[in-house]
């Protein structure tokens, strides 16, 4: 349970005893993005300075010298533990803190530095006694002071933790580093020997607490003897008992070595040691100090706490191992390289506590969940039982040296990892078995590329570490790409990690009943940072792109779902020749898309007899009333979007669909060119080669082709059509893009709304009155809106339409989370307050409804394709914005490329003059849309030509909604 104040504390508004609560958690998601990506950025910057100073000092001073101070620390750091005593953890953790609280915790880590401090002046002695060396006496003496120096900025590091000031805890750290690391080297030059060492650690202590005391708005007060301590000590004890015990595990082999093997060996080990901490030490740390506050405020909501934690070990674990992976692959060349030759004989040494590394990475996710659940007590518990072991394991493997000690740590390791999973699945509700799996995927993942970056450069002789580590660089990338390429939910690991920004910042407050003001505002980031961001995205899609299109263009996932397919096919009864069979539609993602009901709606008019509609979710589309008694939604979830195991699940949910069928239609529109996404324009063409594999007639409805498409979407199409499925483009531009292409089976159509046979007055008049004066429909397009200020632009139009004296609708035509008109034409309604003439459409029409609407305007204006189809529909001019290509084929059909506009900055400069030059001149657009329109519904009727009829069931008494078609222009659909 998270620690709070007990029942009888005062609480008194005002005083020092009301809790101090952290800020605000409605904005916990931004801050802890911005907190991870400023800790992110601290952590390279102390990852390039240790390294700095490990690569500078190793070559100033020798393995003995680390060595020596290897061993002081080795058991003096068993005070660190002590002195800290769980209590940092325990100020970052709790909900509620005090004032006076935060007063009793700095007071008690200072005299626990103190006391340990000078517990460790009286026991030098015995610790040079130990090692049979004198010169540890004074060198354990001057270390000792470290104690003091860390006690007193104990509390002032966790107050900046606690209150998420990432960016000055970042700052504190690295400045402290950079003058320690600054001290030690000048004292190496000057011959100060392993002298530097202490003074680097010294130096680096007094920095810290200097730095912290200046930058934190807090200092503390005498202590309280009624401030609630308890609580937090309980908390801060077991932790301390759980720490004290991993650091005896951990540094038994440091121990062993020193004393059996002596400081040259040891400051072998240590080396290999430092560098196997460097990417732990510097990645698993700073990610608790963000993911722990965090975690503890979301410990209410299991759901969203899941999705944090596997998010945080997802991340975690890549970081670490791709670095651990390259590192282990080139050692040699590494240390080489940083250190020199003197330093090679700990190469062997770091790959194989690397296995050690790995599964560090996996287990931390495991600490995570014993603190923010308040279960230390468990960790206690846990520790232990497995800490033993891992002693155990040392012990044993000291038998064989140096190297059997480093073998016994990772095998330690290796084995406390499952064992740590098991106990947290016992005493909470962590997601465990997902856990576990993402940590076997990465290692096996990374291991594989370890080995593959290994054998690539054995052939280059050591003399050559720089071509070894460049060669051995792609390699490794090389044969992370691949293991990306054939495992799918290895890939969708690696996705996960780029929509760590947007899952941080929809992470708010569990008790926070709904939006609130700091997440309707616009995050409030810089220029560089936003620009940063999105190029980071557009690498990350591209590369998404690439692989998607690789393993489309390959055919092995068209070859291994039709393997599965038939596989499913043939578990099935023989179908019933007296059954009715059916026809199939695989439908357009819909959400809320007008266009997409549109169309399917369409094919619902235009065919007859049953119909399937298969859809991911029963919400994606709807049914019109009249057609509810032939046609049924079959959700299949992972046939399009799915990947590995649930998209070869679908496969059985697809061949009884198949086997009843009389044909497969899949919506195009304009979803088939990988546009939007490689693999789901891959499946939907690989669905109908499908259908075809079976037997079963296939057609891909009306479609818009951009020429550019992605090799494996292109190749995917491209068997669909050799295989017989009518490849159907919908407008003359595509068409010769596709034959350029070289598509079998091109069918010049039209889009499929216009062989639309309904239309519905019924919005006209509830949001303009039975006899409307002049209007027009304008829609504000949430898709083409991205990249630049469209509300402004739109303001104007909207205003110019106004002076021409026409009344104005704002139109949504897509309500959904990826593209929500309805917010972009509320923006804009909100720029024109008090306008007289504007109309908000203020909830999602019905595709009938919309062509009514845009049947008595005068002209439309648009940035969504399917709105100016629909327009055009009823011979109304339709000014539409110019996107992905598609609406230049449109407007050709028409003769009207001038109605084409580019959206971005000056819009309103563009659009006007279109729409002021339509409105003067419009019958004669009237005449020229009235001229061709019946060649293009003629067109569009060809989507449906040649599919095999059958006879429909006539609706009874049992149907009482069901109703014949509403022919077009005559009353509500």
């Amino acid at each position: 349970m998270t620690a709070t104040l007990p029942p009888d504390a005062p609480k008194t508004p005002g005083s020092p005893e009301t809790p101090v609560k952290p800020a605000s958690t409605a904005g916990l998601g931004r801050t802890a993005g911005r907190g991870a990506s400023t800790t992110l950025v601290g952590q390279l910057i102390r990852i390039g300075v240790q390294l700095g100073g490990i690569v500078v000092l190793g070559r100033l001073l020798d393995p003995s010298d680390y060595g020596l101070v290897a061993s002081v620390a080795a058991i003096i750091g068993v005070g660190e533990v002590l002195r800290n005593f769980g209590l940092s953890s325990a100020a970052i953790q709790v909900r509620d803190l005090s004032r006076h609280q935060k007063d009793n915790l700095f007071w008690i880590n200072s005299l626990i530095g103190l006391a340990l401090m000078l517990l460790a002046v009286l026991c030098s002695p015995l610790i040079a006694t130990l090692y049979g060396d004198e010169r540890l006496v004074l060198l354990t003496q001057v270390l000792a002071g470290t104690f003091l120096l860390n006690g007193l900025a104990t509390q002032f590091r966790a107050d900046l933790n606690r209150n998420f000031h990432f960016k000055a805890l970042a700052g504190s750290e690295i400045g402290a580093q950079v003058g320690g690391l600054t001290v030690g080297v000048v004292m190496a030059l000057n011959g100060f020997g392993y002298w530097a060492l202490a003074g680097q650690q010294i130096s680096q202590g007094i920095l810290t607490l200097l730095i912290l005391v200046s930058i934190t708005r807090w200092f503390p007060g005498w202590y309280h003897r009624r401030a609630p301590m308890r609580h937090l000590m309980m908390f801060g004890s077991n932790l301390a008992g759980t720490q004290l015990l991993g650091y005896a595990s951990r540094n038994t082999d440091s121990i062993v070595i020193g004393a059996t093997l002596g400081a040259g060996p040891l400051g072998l080990y240590n080396r290999a040691f430092q560098l196997l901490l460097l990417p732990l030490n510097q990645i698993n740390g700073p990610s608790t100090r963000v993911a722990l506050p965090v975690l503890a405020r979301l410990q209410d909501d299991p759901p969203k706490y899941d999705r944090f934690i596997l998010l945080g070990q997802t991340i975690m674990l890549h970081a670490v191992t791709i670095v651990l992976a390259f590192s282990c692959a080139q050692a040699l060349p590494i240390i080489s390289i940083a250190l020199g030759s003197n330093w090679l004989g700990s190469a062997p040494i770091f790959q194989i506590l690397a296995i050690a590394g790995f599964f560090e990475a996996a287990a931390y996710a495991t600490y995570w969940v014993f603190l923010s659940k308040g279960v230390t007590k468990q960790n206690l518990y846990f520790a232990l039982c497995t800490r033993p072991l891992l002693v155990a394991f040392v012990l044993l493997g000291s038998f064989w040296g140096v190297y059997g000690v480093a073998a016994g740590y990772s095998l330690g390791v290796a084995l406390i990892w499952p064992i740590g999973l098991w106990w947290i699945s016992r005493v909470t509700n962590a997601p465990t078995r997902a856990m576990f799996l993402a940590g076997v995927r990465a290692i096996l993942g990374y291991g594989f590329a370890t080995g593959v970056s290994w054998a690539a450069v054995q052939w280059i002789p050591i003399e050559l570490p720089f071509a070894r580590i460049a060669l051995g660089g792609v390699a490794l990338l090389a044969a992370i790409g691949v293991v990306m390429l054939i495992w799918p939910i290895f890939r969708r690991d690696v996705r996960s990690i780029t929509q760590a920004r947007s899952f941080l910042r929809s992470a708010k407050s569990p008790k926070s009943g709904g939006p609130k003001a700091d997440q309707l505002a616009p995050a409030r980031t810089s220029t560089a940072s936003r620009t940063a961001s999105r190029t980071w995205l557009r690498i990350v899609r591209r590369l998404d792109r690439v692989l998607h299109g690789l393993a489309a263009a390959s055919a092995l996932p068209y070859l291994r779902d039709r393997a599965a397919l038939k596989r499913a096919t043939g578990r099935l009864l023989p179908f019933d020749v007296h059954t009715e069979r059916w026809h199939v539609l695989v439908a357009p993602p819909g959400e809320g898309n007008i266009g997409d009901q549109a169309m399917v709606e369409a094919f619902l008019e235009n065919v007859s007899g049953p119909v399937q509609v298969l859809v991911r979710r029963p919400a994606d589309v709807h049914i019109p009333s009249q057609h509810a008694w032939r046609a049924r939604l079959v959700p299949i979830p992972h046939l399009i979007y799915g990947t590995a195991r649930v998209h070869r699940r679908a496969m059985t949910a697809l061949a009884p669909v198949l086997n009843g069928a009389l044909s497969l239609t899949v919506v195009g529109a304009d979803i088939m060119d990988g546009a939007y996404s490689v693999r789901a324009s891959a499946r939907r063409a690989d669905v109908a080669s499908l259908a075809r594999s079976v037997g079963v007639g296939a057609r891909i409805l009306g479609f818009s082709w951009n020429g550019r498409a992605n090799m494996g979407v292109r190749r995917s199409l491209a068997r669909a059509g050799r295989l017989g499925t009518r490849l159907q483009l919908r407008d003359p531009i595509s068409s010769a893009r596709a034959r350029a292409n070289r598509f079998s089976n091109v069918v010049d159509v039209a889009d499929c709304v216009f062989a639309a046979q309904t239309s519905s007055a019924r919005a006209a008049t509830e949001y303009l009155g039975a006899t409307p004066a002049p209007y027009a429909v304008v829609n504000a397009s949430a898709l083409v809106g991205r990249s630049f200020d469209q509300t402004t632009e739109y303001a104007r139009i909207v205003t110019a339409l106004l002076q021409a004296g026409l009344r104005v609708v704002l139109l949504p035509h897509v309500v959904r989370s990826s593209g929500d008109d309805a917010a972009a034409c509320r923006a804009v309604f909100d720029r024109l307050p008090g306008a007289d003439g504007v109309v908000l459409v203020n909830r999602l029409l019905t595709p009938g409804e919309v062509r009514g609407l845009c049947a008595g305007a005068e002209i439309v204006l648009t940035g969504r394709m399917h709105l100016a189809v629909q327009s055009i529909f009823n011979e109304v001019p339709a000014v539409t914005l110019s996107t992905q290509g598609k609406v230049a084929g449109l407007m050709r059909l028409f003769d009207t490329q001038e109605l084409c506009v580019e959206p971005g900055i000056g819009l309103a400069e563009r659009m006007i003059p279109v729409a002021l030059g339509v409105l003067a001149d419009r019958q004669r657009y009237r005449d020229r849309l009235a001229e061709r329109l019946p060649e293009v519904q003629r067109l569009a009727a060809r989507n449906f030509a040649a599919l095999p009829s059958s006879t429909p069931s006539r609706p009874t008494a049992a149907h009482p909604s069901a109703q014949a078609p509403t022919p077009h222009r005559q009353g509500p659909a």
